[in-house]
């Protein structure tokens, strides 16, 4: 099975004292995640964990619970009474930054670990950790409920508490047969909006070596350019018959770019199976075929005429000069090199 996944956009109505509370929502969810990433910093073997395992790990590490009631790196210093579904996204938004600072950092290593060998100085900078924070809020389930397709009601915090907050959405409505994802609050200059990831899952098609095998498969093939074919597309099936050409602003049937979209498409087929000769081939081999012209045959049953009246085949055929006097087989310095078969 595949997964399609995309985002819809929806801006939110709301009043003035509520893009407040958005901002103050924003500033604490920034204060955790850079709290989460501390503490991976300091146990920095925990983004080698999946997920799952790593979340378990730092909830232990930060979360007051009966059976850790004196967390080592305890949250309630940053904020008390934080949403466990609140908690578990900043978690996973610091694991996300993590990683990727720690890889950048082990590349940086490597290279200069390297350039030291051969007695030089590595030139870049080492990465640097984060010093500011802008994550958007990412509302996992249970930090919002009662979607529908004009509004939604949001858990946030106001500064001094949590609240649920009803706010309209304006967009487009959600395609059938997409789920929808946990969605972010998303600041754009003044407006604060929804961002919603929607997901389908279908089918996925066969891979290509196996679509390839199907005579009645057609493929498109495009060719780029910079001149005034910005593209051409040509749709062809895997034997190699051409069923279709179109020039994106103009084109010529003999025009380069439009061969170049045939190569591409065969190119394909050719790797991924033997097929019987593409187009461009057979016409080439038909041509040869029509163009060579067969020397005479001898009229006589008799040997081969080694006379300077021999004739020969015309300028099209396979022929070899031949002296007075000897035979087929006696070499001769005279006998000029033979003749390239021309095309015309």
């Amino acid at each position: 099975m595949a997964k399609a996944t995309k985002t819809i956009q929806h801006a939110l109505s709301y009043q003035s004292t509520h893009a407040t509370w958005f901002a103050e929502d924003q500033a604490l969810y920034n204060r955790v995640v850079a709290f989460y990433f501390e503490v991976i910093n300091a146990h920095e073997k925990l983004i080698e964990l999946p997920n799952k395992h790593a979340l378990t790990a730092l909830e232990k590490l930060t979360h007051q619970t009966l059976d850790t009631p004196e967390p080592p790196f305890p949250l309630s210093e940053i904020a008390d009474s934080i949403p466990a579904m609140f908690r578990r996204a900043a978690i996973n938004a610091a694991l996300g930054s993590a990683r990727s600072f720690f890889a950048h950092l082990r590349k940086w290593k490597a290279k200069k670990a390297k350039a030291e060998a051969k007695g030089k100085k590595c030139g870049d900078r080492p990465p640097v950790a984060p010093r500011t924070w802008k994550k958007a809020v990412s509302f996992y389930a249970g930090m919002y409920k009662d979607r529908t397709e004009t509004s939604v009601m949001l858990k946030v915090w106001t500064g001094v508490c949590w609240a649920w907050l009803k706010v309209r959405t304006l967009g487009r409505e959600v395609e059938d047969g997409f789920e929808l994802a946990s969605p972010s609050l998303i600041r754009k200059g003044d407006t604060w909006w929804l961002h919603t990831p929607i997901e389908k899952t279908f089918t996925g098609p066969a891979k290509i070596a196996v679509q390839l095998t199907n005579t009645t498969t057609a493929l498109c093939a495009i060719d780029l350019n910079m001149g005034d074919n910005l593209a051409v597309c040509t749709i062809q099936t895997v034997e190699g018959t051409i069923l279709a050409t179109t020039f994106i602003t103009g084109g010529k049937r003999d025009n380069a770019d439009r061969n170049a979209s045939i190569v591409i498409g065969q190119r394909l087929i050719a790797r991924f199976q033997e097929k019987p000769p593409t187009l461009v081939a057979r016409q080439q081999e038909e041509t040869k075929v029509s163009g060579a012209i067969i020397s005479q045959d001898a009229k006589e049953d008799k040997r081969p005429s080694t006379s300077v009246f021999t004739r020969h085949g015309d300028r099209r055929g396979h022929g070899t000069a031949q002296r007075e006097g000897r035979g087929m087989d006696t070499p001769s310095r005279s006998i000029p090199t033979q003749l390239r078969l021309l095309n015309e």
